[in-house]
């Protein structure tokens, strides 16, 4: 028994030593010890306040400072809205107003598959394409652009949609955001030129991209202050207003832009045409009047957004003539009743070129060699005046470099050195083959006949006009002189000799001299085998032109008229001179030119043989018949063939 008392109470004592090993050091119900506890909480939370306070105040206080004012401070953008697009007389052809974008907030709306086939009819969109936006990328997606300038009356729709009780449900997270909306008062006129803008409001094409810098204007700004439930009553407000982009005044005039882009659509539709192009402008300054180009397509005939009378290179056939003849004036001293003899037909560089057999050998005059449109008569001037001088005289009448408009993509034309003229050009290139003009190059250099022999650049902008109503015009180009006045006067009296009773006869307008000159190019191809040059008889492609200039003798208005490859007729005479009349005729009346009672007695033209001046005066063609001619399509080189010929039916013969 005293051992067992002796046991237990030995366990007890261990117990108590243990017990006592792991006793608490601390009463937690002692006010002191909590004291503690609190004071140490406030330390650190203190030294985390500090901390941050330093951080705030001296390590980082920018960062801090633009937070906050970001979260204070709001700003909306102001429009500014892109100027305009003026004629000569102020009439609007494309300016800006306030429309709407279409935006959508995909977590606001109930039902996407429903509402798209709503919207697809409205904007002209398939129902999934709709759907894609209204659905959005996820619960995330608050906003989503669903069509940008909508039009009047799509707007009115959805607002009458959100009206209506049955749909206003399916309208929701649908809404109008303010934007600029471009538009074209006179729909498609002068379109080339104007051009258009893409949805962004950036110019593309045209005016609106030449001068899209200068017209798209600084948009202005609104700061304000906002709280947690938007502005602030009384807080900072400051605008800065949006500056409006320059307008761009141009020298067309709309009445007269309208009457040559509806001739040029009926006649390409009359005749069948692949396109037409026209270039009007004012002989003393050389301002355009109008420029028009009209295309086909599987459809019909439209107007292109491309500007052909800029960019559409051609081989201009007869029509380049007068600049040997008044090279030959110049430097020769020839006058319109200079005669040469003219063979039937003359050999250059192994082609034979040859004119209408109606013409015998014979000497004829310079004004009878043009009236005519006579191939032989033309390169045998050409030949006398020499090749480096003829190549002067082309680059002194602007071909082969551009025209001062300043158009982006305007094409330069071809006209070769001197040095680099092969086979038949010499023969080929005084007659319009070998060479290639666009149709604005044609009216800048017989505005030099009209304007007394002066060289000027085209124009086609008058100048910009800022928001404060400030007119900036370009830089002035001073004229060049090309030929002497004598010898443009001369030259135009010939050139009233062609219309007076030669080949450009059905560009006579009643109680108006009108001076100017036909030609018609075979165009290059490739044919059904692959062959590329310009076909053999019965396959032959065209293009007619007609340039001229009226009053003769004191000119208001230059025109040039191309159609390209006509299906009904082909000749220059019957395809671009009647054209050429019935548009100077409105012009004319439109820019109040009153008759010069001009009338030219077509037996006044001097021949040098009285045989010579009976050769058919009444041909259809642009001085002669239809002949055949030989095979003369395999250039010596490999090169580009140019065979020399007036008009098409005044062709080569082979080698």
């Amino acid at each position: 028994m005293t051992t067992m008392l002796r046991a237990s109470s030995r366990d007890e004592r261990r117990r108590e030593v243990r017990r006592s090993r792991f006793r608490r050091t601390s009463n937690p119900n002692d006010p002191l010890n909590r004291l503690i506890g609190v004071f140490a909480v406030i330390a650190i939370v203190g030294a985390t306040f500090v901390a941050f306070l330093i951080d705030l105040q001296i390590m980082r206080p920018e960062r801090y400072r633009e937070v906050g004012e970001s979260q204070r401070a709001g700003v909306r953008s102001l429009e500014a809205y892109r100027g305009k697009v003026e004629d000569r007389n102020g009439f609007v052809l494309a300016s800006s107003t306030q429309g709407h974008n279409l935006i959508v907030d995909p977590s606001q709306v109930e039902s996407p598959a429903v509402t798209a086939e709503l919207l697809a009819p409205l904007l002209g969109m398939n129902s999934i394409e709709v759907l894609d936006y209204l659905v959005g990328d996820g619960p995330e997606d608050r906003y989503e652009m669903l069509a940008t300038n909508i039009d009047d009356s799509v707007e009115t729709a959805l607002l009458e949609l959100r009206g209506r009780p049955e749909t206003a449900e399916l309208t929701g997270g649908l809404y109008l955001q303010p934007s600029e909306r471009r538009i074209y008062p006179a729909d498609q006129l002068a379109k080339p030129i104007v051009g258009r803008v893409d949805t962004g409001n950036e110019g593309i094409y045209g005016v609106e991209a030449q001068f899209d810098e200068a017209m798209i204007g600084i948009p202005g700004e609104e700061q304000f202050e906002r709280g947690r439930f938007g502005s602030i009553s009384g807080g900072q407000w400051d605008v800065t207003p949006g500056a409006a982009g320059y307008d761009v005044v141009l020298t067309i005039d709309h009445r007269i832009q309208y009457v040559v882009e509806e001739a040029l659509l009926q006649h390409c539709e009359e005749t069948g045409a692949k396109g037409l192009t026209a270039v009007l402008s004012d002989p003393a300054t050389s301002e355009i009047l109008a420029m028009a180009s009209v295309d086909r397509d599987d459809e019909g005939c439209l107007i292109p957004r491309h500007n052909m009378a800029l960019t559409e290179q051609f081989e201009p056939g007869s029509v380049l003539k007068p600049i040997s003849i008044a090279a030959a004036v110049e430097d020769l001293g020839f006058t319109s009743a200079t005669s040469i003899e003219v063979p039937p037909s003359i050999s250059i560089g192994g082609h034979s070129f040859r004119d209408d057999p109606t013409h015998p050998a014979a000497p004829y005059s310079m004004a009878n060699i043009l009236s005519d449109s006579m191939n032989v008569g033309t390169i045998k001037v050409a030949q006398q005046v020499g090749p480096g001088r003829l190549h002067d005289y082309l680059t002194r009448f602007g071909f082969g470099s551009l025209t001062g408009v300043g158009a982006k993509g305007e094409e330069s034309g071809l006209v070769r050195p001197v040095d680099e003229w092969r086979g038949s050009d010499a023969g080929s290139i005084p007659i319009g083959q070998g060479i290639t003009v666009t149709a604005a190059q044609l009216a800048a250099a017989y505005n030099v006949f009209a304007n007394d022999g002066v060289y000027q650049p085209l124009s086609l902008v008058r100048g910009l006009r800022s928001p404060d109503g400030d007119f900036f015009p370009p830089p002035s180009v001073p004229g060049k002189p090309a030929l002497r006045p004598e010898t443009a006067a001369e030259v135009t009296n010939m050139l009233v000799g062609v219309v007076g009773g030669g080949t450009g006869k059905s560009a006579q307008i009643d109680r108006y001299t009108v001076a100017g000159k036909t030609g018609t190019a075979w165009k290059v191809f490739e044919d059904t085998n692959g062959v590329t040059g310009y076909g053999q008889d019965g396959n032959r492609r065209y293009v007619a032109t007609f340039a001229g200039y009226v009053p003769a003798h004191n000119p208001r208005l230059s025109m040039v008229i191309v159609v390209d490859e006509p299906q009904q007729g082909w000749a220059a005479s019957t395809v671009a001179a009647p054209v050429f009349s019935d548009v100077a005729l409105y012009a004319l009346r439109i820019l109040g030119v009153p008759p010069d009672d001009g009338s030219v007695d077509p037996g006044a033209r001097v021949k040098a043989e009285p045989a010579a001046s009976q050769a058919n005066p009444e041909l259809d063609s642009d001085g002669a018949e239809v002949v055949p001619v030989g095979d003369a399509m395999a250039p010596d080189d490999g090169a580009q063939p140019s065979l020399g010929q007036d008009e098409p039916d005044l062709a080569t013969d082979g080698p």
